[in-house]
């Protein structure tokens, strides 16, 4: 990959200027780039910094935080973090203390470099050099401050560079990064409206198979940052062979995230083939600790290694899902959920078995195992009973044969009413046909 992330192949593009009438002209390759604006590795390690139970990175995390803060020149963060992003403590303090004179020095560099990118947009346009250079120039003022963490400023900037854009592929780039300020600030609501209106620009025919590839991976992660699963899993999963969008997030992420969505979401079947087994997996196993977390978690659960799943489970709670910002506030939710899952399967097997022989299974005590299941039972999440006299859980299997009647039922009166529905539909033109 080229030091400016390019993600894109090369397309042939005229040069945008004037020529005479006698004269040919001339044709370059222009090859588009995909800036990582914003840095997504800042929020992310930010967020850390928010953590109380990872007290323990904080002073790394910290300075790679105002390191790539000082080598980005990001004023306009460096205040928002330390005034309103980060927790304070009783002394009012944030981890990051706010240094006035490095933030007026970096102010100082943004001030000069926007004004800089304002003159080249003036420049272009007295000298009219021609729309692609003057769209380039907005969309370059628009990454600045988006690159800086001037959010208001950015999607301002970059919502005006789309109506100097010549061609919807153009358009569709702005609007991701736009996207990806949304995600910076992990504001999903945002990030939504935005999607929604690229897929707009999609479903008109815009956008070649790069810009739909990275469309798809956007979606993903948006899918995975509001729990919806299902959808995350089957567009992440399908990301991992064709995944160029390093501008979002990396590589070893989405791996990660596939794996998350994958193991709450996929059958058996699938999830064996589509992420046990998945090579783009297997070869960053040994090269990523969050990711080797949710795979040992994964193949507990498909071989019944019950003694070690709820370790892993575990694991995966403080090594992939309290660090990530998209599945923080969903830890509690997905582990919740996880032991319901393991606990289904393994009575799956059995009409009835003992606490004691179930919580040895899972190297938990009888009590932890009784209070638990208890969770789950009342609201029919597990089809079983906890017979505590005896000390035993006695499943209750739903009634496939019944429940597979009255499915049937309801589809026959779905189909039912169509079939009505058309025929009147059918006799109404011919009423009409017939009047004619």
């Amino acid at each position: 990959m080229s030091e400016n992330n390019n993600t894109e192949s090369k397309k042939k593009v005229p040069k945008s200027k004037k020529v005479d009438d006698d004269d040919d002209e001339d044709v370059i390759y222009a090859d588009p780039t995909v800036n990582k604006v914003p840095n997504f590795e800042v929020s992310e390690l930010s967020f850390i910094l928010t953590q109380p139970s990872l007290i323990s990175q904080h002073e790394d995390v910290e300075k790679s935080v105002m390191e790539k803060i000082k080598a980005e020149h990001m004023a306009p963060y460096y205040k928002y973090l330390t005034h309103e992003y980060l927790p304070k403590d009783k002394n009012n303090k944030t981890v990051i203390p706010f240094d006035e004179k490095l933030y007026k020095e970096l102010l100082d560099l943004n001030e000069q470099n926007i004004t800089e990118l304002k003159e080249r947009i003036t420049e272009i346009e007295e000298n009219d050099e021609g729309e692609l250079e003057l769209a380039q120039s907005w969309i370059k003022l628009g990454e600045y401050y988006a690159q800086i963490g001037d959010r208001e400023n950015a999607q301002e900037v970059l919502e005006k560079a789309i109506t100097k854009a010549i061609s919807t592929g153009a358009k569709i780039d702005i609007m991701l990064t736009i996207t990806r300020i949304g995600f910076f600030y992990n504001d999903q609501h945002f990030v939504k409206e935005k999607l929604e209106a690229i897929n707009s620009m999609l479903e008109k025919g815009g956008g070649d198979w790069e810009r739909r590839n990275r469309y798809k991976t956007y979606k993903g992660m948006h899918c995975l940052a509001i729990r919806d699963f299902k959808e995350a899993a089957g567009l992440l999963v399908d990301s991992l062979a064709t995944f160029t969008s390093t501008e979002l997030t990396s590589y070893e992420n989405i791996a990660t995230y596939a794996s998350v969505a994958g193991l709450f979401t996929l059958e058996r079947t699938d999830l064996k083939l589509k992420i046990i087994d998945s090579p783009e997996l297997l070869s960053l196993l040994t090269t990523n600790s969050a990711l080797q977390s949710i795979s040992s978690l994964t193949i507990s659960l498909y071989t019944s290694d019950y003694s070690s799943y709820f370790p892993y489970l575990l694991e995966t709670y403080d090594n992939v899902l309290i660090p990530c910002k998209y599945l923080n506030k969903h830890a509690d939710y997905f582990v919740r959920a996880m032991r319901r899952t393991v606990y289904a399967q393994l009575l799956e097997s059995y009409k009835t078995l003992s606490l004691t022989s179930m919580a040895n299974a899972f190297g938990v005590s009888v009590d932890f195992l009784d209070n638990d299941l208890g969770r789950f039972i009342p609201n029919k999440q597990l089809n079983c009973v906890i017979d505590r006299y005896n000390g035993i859980v006695q499943t209750n299997r739903p009634d496939n044969k019944n429940s597979q009647y009255h499915l049937l039922i309801k589809q026959g009166d779905g189909l039912l009413t169509k079939l009505q529905k058309y025929t009147a539909a059918v006799k109404l033109t011919g009423s009409s046909d017939h009047a004619a």
